[in-house]
Formats: structure tokens, C-alpha cells, sequence
């Protein structure tokens, strides 16, 4: 299984396989994206808002499978709705911010100070946007 990466640069988001992209991750932790045609650096672990995120296995089921943007990532803003009857969470739509912790993936809803796995049997995520790009969808969600 490949992992998936995106960048962050501070204005837009960057796909480490978009065409004529490629990520260097290097062992001090330090990575750099670059064009891959010559073009040079894009963005690197030394600009001062740039940002790396790892992608989940989960995907948005609502999305057709072969669009990346499909994939959830580390940073995403995701609506779950439980799909069971009698389920411990009820049946309102929860939103938060993609995270992992401990080794897990989880949706963190700050205001409501609660965390809930990004895995389910008896749930679908949606994507609703990303933190740096959508950051009023975390303002309402209560």
C-alpha cells in the first residue's frame, strides 16, 4: 500500500502525485516537494507555513474512489453520521478535525471536547474541507 501525502504551502494544496511532483521525506524529519521536470522546490519542511499530512486508509464514500481528494488526510474537516439503530454516539451528524492519536485516526471535536475513531462499520465520513482552507466549518461545529 502506497501512503499518501499532501502539502500545505501556506495559499494552496499540493498532492505529492500530482504530475511533475515528487515529496522528498528525509530521516531528520525535514522533506521537501519539488518539481519533478526541473522546476525546483515548491514548498519544504523550512517555510515557515507549510505543512505536511499523512493520508488515512478511510476514504469519503460519497466520492468517486478515483479522485485522490477522495482520500481523507490528517487535517480534514469530516462530518460522520452513524448509520446503526441504538448506536452509543445517536444519530446526529458529528464534525470535527481529522487527527491521530495514539496511532489512531480520529475526528477531534474541540468544542465539544470529544474524540471519536475515524474507522466505523456503522458510520460514513463525508469530507467538508480542510482546516487551513475551511476553517469557519470548525467554528459551528457543535
Amino acid at each position: 500500500m502506497n501512503t499518501a501525502y499532501r502539502v500545505w504551502d501556506g495559499e494552496q494544496m499540493h498532492y505529492w502525485d500530482e504530475d511533475h511532483l515528487s515529496l522528498t521525506l528525509k530521516n531528520d524529519g525535514s522533506w521537501l516537494l519539488w518539481h519533478s521536470s526541473g522546476g525546483g522546490c515548491v514548498v519544504s519542511s523550512d517555510d515557515e507555513e507549510a505543512v505536511l499530512m499523512k493520508g488515512t486508509d478511510q476514504f469519503d464514500i460519497w466520492k468517486d474512489e478515483q479522485e485522490e481528494e477522495a482520500r481523507i488526510y490528517a487535517r480534514d474537516i469530516v462530518q460522520q453520521e452513524e448509520t446503526a439503530i441504538g448506536s452509543v454516539y445517536g444519530p446526529e451528524p458529528f464534525i470535527g478535525e481529522v487527527k491521530m492519536i495514539d496511532g489512531s485516526w480520529c475526528i477531534v471535536n474541540e468544542k465539544k471536547e470529544e474524540c471519536r475513531p475515524l474507522f466505523s462499520e456503522t458510520a460514513t465520513n463525508t469530507i467538508l474541507g480542510d482546516v487551513f482552507q475551511n476553517p469557519e466549518l470548525l467554528e459551528g461545529a457543535e
